[in-house]
């Protein structure tokens, strides 16, 4: 599941059709924290940046990441939340 400016997305095909359909995307990350997440295996990700859609100004976004194993050294996005920051 993804949620993206609060609405929730469920399924890979769903989510990858959401970002696709954003256009094109520049990140600029500004400071990423990663921590052990509550089982020792997981990890939690928040990123937080600028990011430009379609060319237009930048824009301040936060970004949540729950990454899951699925297998030695491998791992899947079990969760995300993207948030735009506006007013700041």
């Amino acid at each position: 599941m993804m949620t993206f400016e609060g609405t929730q997305i469920m399924g890979s095909a769903n989510i990858l059709a959401k970002l696709k359909g954003l256009g094109q995307v520049a990140h600029t990350p500004k400071t990423i924290d990663i921590q052990p997440s509550i089982d020792g295996q997981s990890i939690v990700i928040f990123v937080t940046g600028h990011i430009k859609i379609g060319g237009d100004n930048p824009l301040h976004y936060t970004d949540f990441f729950h990454l899951v194993p699925s297998g030695p050294g491998n791992y899947y996005v079990h969760n995300a939340i993207f948030r735009l920051n506006y007013g700041m």
